[in-house]
């Protein structure tokens, strides 16, 4: 690697994912990183800051899909016969958290088709 291409790669660095300067250069991403450790190059806090939120809003969007999918296995489950005692301890959650999900079903217009 000649000193051009190193100098290149530290600049890039701070506003760039590690990743993306790995596959343009066709260097591991651990070496990338070693090297930035080596010349103590961090990234940028403008650029953390934006990742941050990239990865937060991530999370957030995976933790509502959780939730809806829970509400749905919910109403399955009460639908197929189980009390809420049994629900809460099946999903591991609480029984006012399943009196919950299955009013907030209700609200949306499910229908309930309880077996008993």
């Amino acid at each position: 690697m000649t000193m051009h291409v190193f100098a290149t790669i530290m600049a890039l660095y701070p506003f760039t994912k590690t990743e993306e300067i790995a596959d343009e250069f066709g260097l591991p991403v651990v070496k990338i990183r070693k090297m930035a450790r080596i010349c103590r190059v961090s990234k940028n806090a403008e650029f953390r800051s934006d990742i941050g939120r990239l990865n937060g809003r991530k999370s957030v969007d995976r933790l509502i899909k959780q939730k809806i999918r829970r509400e749905q296995r919910t109403v399955k489950l009460w639908n197929d016969g189980l009390t809420m005692d049994e629900i809460a301890k099946r999903l591991r959650i609480s029984k006012k958290t399943v009196y919950k999900y299955l009013l907030h079903a209700k609200k949306k217009g499910v229908k309930f088709n309880r077996q008993s």
